[in-house]
């Protein structure tokens, strides 16, 4: 019987209840920055639930890109719905074609493509990588100094998204550095296939793949769903798309919500044409738009609109602010990187001030993180409190991420994950002795994980000529690492037997309440945390500096794997490794900190003040696009600095400075130029600041610079640009034509030091 839904409409505006109540078979909610996204999405979901006309909670799927948006997705949904929000599919793609693999992974071997026999695999993250390429490269003879990491792994993804046999991708090799990049490649798919391993690539290759060569177990997945729905559309790459169709044939409904303006990662896979010619697939398809922005002020708004109205290829919309309050703009030209970080200071010890001393709800944004150095070493000098977002992540502590191996080799015996902790603590077993060791348990026909398990419970017996190549010392280490490793997991298996995970045909969990009530049992965090005892792991750490800080990191991991096994009480120790292989552990001290971090790191986030710092031509937009005459390109970069500015809420500043850059092509200097995204901006402030020098006492001493009266017509000269002509004159900027530029005009800051009128 279906419920009321007045309390999930009620809230909503005109445009999102439009959308929340339509029934149209295929949707797309074209969602502008602020525009209550998430909000939308969850209530038409609950909507559905509700109304109970289309499908049942466990015939909804509910895709999204990070575990953080599932995570507050489905706590937003049972804000609405209660416990019928534990039924809804919420998943990241990565997530839920691990869940397809393991569940589909007795029918994996039949297909010769995908290089997994069972359901044992683990998910590799991008350190993981690293350190088999770093076997791979030791094993070729070159250097990560002239072959990147960076650039193997981007060639290894690529290529494995175009499909490609090892065959063809040698044959598309025709440079050296390429021919080098594909023997990487050709032996990074070697080496992960006999490790049991796979990155988050294969993870949707291999369910593309099985779909397509298993009809039947494409149908069958594809009639577990009526109603499928995509978040963050505009990020959606060809593959994750290819698997949404597979879900939404013949009567399944299918909402996408994304904003084309906030496409930013093409660079990673994502296809800003999806969210654009979806109809092209979906013919019938119904568009609503939401421009009626909760997060930013008009000011900041104005200056969105203008700067993405340049791109080409978007759904044309304005966003309209629900904030009635103004406050302008600032924009700052330094002559130097060190006045525009001594003008950024000043300008952050005063809002702090403002706010008895809070730093924490401003950001500083940049393209690039090494345009900040002088920032920082101003911020250390003046006293700013700061940290780099993104280097927070527990993942990627050294010893957090060898417990993480650990637990990978207790819940199954992971042998790439053995070889990265036989070391810990440290037995001295060098490079050249594990390869030994690795020789000897191939001779013998086994992992080398399965063959010390073996050996030392005596179940294998040496071959005549051959013994291990360790000290009788070292090998009584392994043996008593061993046995706690056989401890730890028969405790593993029993904690598990209480949960007693189940997936019926409908593949929602069950018993999930069942399991909250039942008798309370030991935690993977009490294993663990035994296992390092017993094992002498922060033993080995007592000298280090680092010691109480390291002890610290592991009482906030015991605590997040205790919080996730309160949340997850029917999953079982492998479904928490890939939640951590999949979306990392966050470091969640809360910071009276000024937050750093580029553009693309701002995605999804908000603060009161952003700085967004470094507006120069050839820092952003990047040299590179400068370069380029992709215009698809160029517009990215545009859509950057779109998701940069509305990350603001209430106060925006912009800056940049002279930067002398060498031009290889001109053979002599650059004097940076402010970007053109800062005149498509249109700022209309009279705040536009230049430096002057510093006073007496070091402090900023600044002026706000004068206009010149411009009129339509006025002949002007640009010290870059040369000549050119005023056609239309704007509050604070104007747009020039110059004779010898290839641009239609140029938008320009009215003040631009570089600026000036020929009589």
């Amino acid at each position: 019987m279906a419920k009321s839904n007045t309390h999930i409409l009620q809230n909503l505006n005109p445009e999102q209840k439009l959308a929340v109540i339509s029934s149209k078979q295929y949707l797309r909610i074209v969602a502008g920055a602020g525009t209550g996204k998430t909000s939308v999405l969850t209530s038409k979901i609950a909507y559905a639930i509700n109304d109970a006309k289309d499908a049942y909670p466990q015939q909804i799927l509910a895709l999204t890109f990070t575990n953080k948006a599932a995570a507050e997705m489905r706590a937003r949904l049972a804000k609405l719905v209660g416990e019928k929000a534990d039924s809804v599919w919420i998943y990241t793609f990565h997530s839920l074609c691990n869940i397809i693999l393991k569940y589909e992974a007795k029918n994996l071997a039949e297909i010769d493509e995908i290089p997994l026999k069972d359901s044992s695999f683990n998910i590799i993250d991008d350190g993981d990588q690293r350190k088999i390429l770093s076997k791979i490269y030791d094993d070729l003879g070159i250097g990560a100094d002239k072959y990147s990491y960076a650039h193997a792994l981007d060639f290894i993804s690529k290529n494995k998204n175009k499909e490609l046999t090892i065959e063809e991708v040698y044959q598309n090799s025709k440079t050296t550095e390429t021919k080098i990049y594909a023997q990487i490649y050709d032996k990074y798919i070697n080496e992960t296939a006999s490790l049991g391993v796979i990155d988050f690539d294969d993870l949707q290759i291999f369910v593309k793949l099985l779909f397509e060569k298993r009809a039947d177990i494409a149908t069958k997945w594809q009639k577990k769903f009526r109603l499928i729905f995509v978040d963050e559309f505009q990020d959606t790459s060809y593959i994750q798309y290819e698997i949404m169709k597979f879900f939404t044939k013949e009567t399944n409904k299918l909402v996408v919500v994304g904003d084309p303006d906030q496409t930013i990662y093409s660079w990673r896979g994502a296809e800003p044409s999806l969210i654009l010619n979806i109809n092209q697939d979906f013919p019938d398809l119904e568009t609503i738009i939401l421009n009626r922005n909760y997060r930013s002020n008009q000011q900041i708004l104005d200056a969105a609109n203008k700067l993405i109205a340049n791109n080409k290829n978007r759904i044309d919309k304005k966003l309209e602010s629900n904030n009635h309050d103004k406050m302008e703009i600032k924009f700052f030209h330094g002559d130097s990187p060190m006045a525009e970080a001594e003008w950024i200071c000043a300008q952050i010890q005063k809002i702090a001030s403002e706010q008895k001393g809070k730093y924490s709800n401003i950001a500083i944004l940049y393209r690039n993180h090494s345009y900040v150095r002088t920032i920082e070493d101003t911020f250390l000098k003046r006293g700013v409190p700061y940290s780099i977002f993104g280097n927070a992540s527990l993942i990627d502590n050294k010893f957090i991420k060898d417990a993480i191996y650990f637990l990978k080799v207790i819940n199954s015996f992971d042998n790439f994950a053995f070889q990265q902790i036989l070391n810990v603590p440290s037995k001295k077993i060098g490079p050249t002795t594990l390869e030994k060791l690795n020789n000897l348990a191939n001779e013998h026909g086994y992992s080398l994980i399965n063959f010390f398990l073996n050996y030392y419970t005596k179940k294998l017996k040496l071959k005549p000529d051959k013994k291990i190549p360790l000290r009788i010392e070292v090998q009584q280490k392994i043996s008593h690492l061993l046995s706690h490793i056989l401890w730890a997991n028969k405790k593993k298996s029993e904690i598990e037997s209480y949960m007693n995970l189940q997936i019926n045909e409908t593949n929602s969990l069950i018993d999930v309440e069942e399991a909250k009530n039942q008798p309370k049992v030991k935690q993977f965090s009490w294993i663990l945390k035994t296992f390092l005892k017993e094992i002498q792991f922060f033993e080995s750490l007592k000298d280090s500096k680092e010691s109480s800080d390291i002890e610290k990191k592991f009482v906030d991991f015991y605590a997040q794997m205790n919080e996730w096994q309160k949340n997850n009480p029917t999953k079982t120790l492998r479904d928490f490794i890939d939640d951590i292989a999949l979306d990392g552990v966050s470091d969640k001290t809360e910071r009276n900190q000024v937050l750093l971090m580029t553009v693309h790191a701002s995605k999804g986030l908000e603060f009161d003040s952003v700085f967004l710092v470094g507006m120069t031509q050839g820092i952003f937009p990047s040299i590179k696009v400068l370069k380029t005459d992709d215009k698809d390109i160029y517009e990215e970069e545009r859509r950057l600095a779109f998701v940069a500015i509305t990350r603001a809420k209430t106060k925006l500043f912009i800056s940049n400075a002279d930067t002398k850059r060498w031009d290889r092509e001109k053979n002599s200097y650059n004097l940076g130029e402010v970007s053109d995204f800062v005149g498509e901006m249109q700022l209309h402030s009279e705040q536009v600041y230049q430096f002057t020098k510093l006073d007496m006492h070091g402090k900023l001493n600044y002026h706000k610079t004068n206009a010149e009266d411009y009129q339509e017509g006025d002949k002007v000269r640009h010290a870059t640009f040369g000549d050119g002509v005023v056609i239309v004159v704007e509050q604070d900027s104007l747009q020039i034509k110059f004779a010898k530029d290839t641009k239609e005009y140029r938008t320009i800051i009215k003040t631009h030091k570089f600026l000036s009128k020929v009589n």
